[in-house]
C-alpha cells in the first residue's frame, strides 16, 4: 500500500467525525471545538435557500481530499455536486471571475490577486453570521491591508516562495540569487535546461527585483526595464516556467536541477508525494531573500451557490479540520487554535526556518497600473 493511500485511510479513520472532535486530537476539552456545518446549513435552510451545489476553485496540491467528503455528508450535500477544480497559475480563477459567469462558489487567490479582485467589484460581501468559526483566527491573519475589515476575503493559507534542488546535483544549494540569474557566474551554464522558474509572474519579477537589488514595491518604468533584461538573459538556461506538478515531476525523474518553488510543496513532495526523494530534495531562502504570502477564500460577485461557499469556508476554519488540512498539505494554517495540533509542520527547520520574518518580504499590493506593468513585462519575456 501507497503511503498517501496509508494516510487517507489513517485520516478517515480520524476524522469521521461531526466537525469538532478528532479522534486522538482533545478539541473538546480544550475549548476549541468549532462550530460545525450542520448547525450552520440548518440555518440556512429555515429560510428561503438550500445547500445543494458547490464549485471550488484553489491551488493544485492544496487541500487533503477527504475533507471535501466529510463536508459533503455533514452538510447533507450530494458529493457528486461538489466540484473542486485546480490551477496553478492564479491568472486563471482571477481571469474568470474578472470575465463573470465562471460557475464558481469560491476561490482561492494569492494577496495581490485578492486584493485587485476585491477592489474591481469581482467579490461579494461575506455573511460573517454564516462563518461563526473566524473567531478561530490568528488576529495577525484577520484585518489584511486590501480588506481591512475581512469584508471580502478569509485568509486560507500561508508560505514561502523561495528555491529547492536536488542535493546530488547541486552539492552546495541555491546560497543566492547570482547563481539563478546571472549567466556570468556560470552556474546556469553548468545547469543549463535544467532550471525551472515558477509560471506565477508576480513570483518571477519579484526574485529578479531581489536580484537586482530593488525594493520589491518599486514598479517604475526604469525597474521594470531592468527586470526585463535579467529575465531575458536568462530564459534561454531555463527548462521552463512551470507549476508545482512540473517540478515534481521534474524532480522525480531527475530531469530538473533547481526549481522556484513554494515551501510546503516541497514538505509534501518530500514527505508524501515523492518520499524517496526527503533526502535529496532541499528547500532554501538565498540570501537576497524570499517572498512571504498567504492565499485567501474569496466568494465571487455572481457565484451559483454562496451559500455552501460560506458553510466550505465555517468548515475550513473548524480547528480540528484546519489541522488535518495542514498536516496534509504541509502549509501553515492561520487558526490559530489548530497551532499545537501542527507542530510536525513546523518542526522542519529547512521548510519553516526561525527567521522567517527577517529573510522573507510580503507580496506587494498592486494598483491596476501596476498590475498592467508586470503583465506587459511578462508577456514580453514569454514573447522573447
Amino acid at each position: 500500500m501507497q503511503r498517501r493511500e496509508f494516510l487517507k485511510i489513517a485520516v478517515a479513520g480520524a476524522a469521521g467525525f461531526a466537525v469538532g472532535s478528532l479522534v486522538g486530537l482533545p478539541i473538546k476539552k480544550s475549548g476549541m471545538e468549532g462550530v460545525s456545518g450542520k448547525e450552520v446549513a440548518s440555518k440556512i435552510q429555515e429560510g428561503s435557500h438550500r445547500v445543494e451545489a458547490l464549485k471550488v476553485y484553489n491551488w493544485s496540491y492544496y487541500i487533503q481530499e477527504l475533507l471535501l467528503d466529510i463536508f459533503a455528508k455533514e452538510v447533507g450535500m450530494d458529493r457528486k455536486k461538489l466540484v473542486y477544480d485546480v490551477f496553478e497559475d492564479p491568472s486563471e480563477p482571477f481571469s474568470k471571475i474578472a470575465a463573470g459567469g465562471s460557475g464558481y462558489d469560491l476561490v482561492v487567490l494569492p494577496d495581490a490577486e485578492a486584493a485587485l479582485a476585491i477592489s474591481k467589484g469581482f467579490v461579494r460581501r461575506l455573511d460573517k453570521s454564516l462563518i461563526p468559526n473566524l473567531r478561530f483566527v490568528d488576529p495577525d491573519f484577520l484585518h489584511p491591508p486590501f480588506d481591512p475589515d475581512n469584508e471580502y476575503s478569509v485568509v486560507y493559507m500561508w508560505g514561502i516562495t523561495a528555491y529547492s534542488w536536488r542535493s546530488d546535483f547541486v552539492p552546495k544549494g541555491v546560497t543566492t540569487l547570482k547563481q539563478i540569474f546571472d549567466p556570468e557566474l556560470d552556474f546556469l551554464k553548468r545547469h543549463g535546461k535544467r532550471v525551472m522558474m515558477l509560471e506565477e509572474a508576480m513570483e518571477v519579477v519579484l526574485s529578479a527585483k531581489a536580484y537586482l537589488g530593488k525594493d520589491p514595491y518599486d514598479w517604475g518604468d526604469k525597474t521594470m526595464e531592468e527586470v526585463k533584461e535579467v529575465l531575458i538573459r536568462q530564459k534561454p538556461y531555463l527548462a521552463g516556467y512551470g507549476g508545482t506538478s512540473e517540478y515534481y515531476r521534474g524532480f522525480a525523474e531527475g530531469s530538473i536541477d533547481v526549481a522556484q518553488a513554494y515551501n510546503g510543496d516541497i514538505a509534501l513532495l518530500r514527505t508524501e508525494e515523492h518520499p524517496e526523494l526527503a533526502d535529496k530534495v532541499k528547500f532554501g531562502i538565498p540570501e537576497e531573500g524570499g517572498t512571504r504570502w498567504t492565499d485567501n477564500m474569496l466568494i465571487p460577485k455572481d457565484a451559483p451557490h454562496p451559500e455552501a461557499a460560506h458553510l466550505f469556508i465555517n468548515f475550513l476554519l473548524d480547528p480540528a479540520v484546519a489541522a488535518v488540512n495542514s498536516l496534509y498539505v504541509k502549509y501553515m494554517s492561520p487558526v490559530k487554535d489548530a497551532k499545537p495540533l501542527i507542530e510536525k509542520v513546523l518542526s522542519d527547520p529547512e521548510i519553516y526556518p526561525t527567521n522567517i520574518k527577517d529573510r522573507t518580504w510580503y507580496v506587494p499590493l498592486l494598483t491596476e497600473e501596476d498590475h498592467a506593468k508586470l503583465m506587459k513585462v511578462w508577456k514580453e519575456v514569454q514573447g522573447s
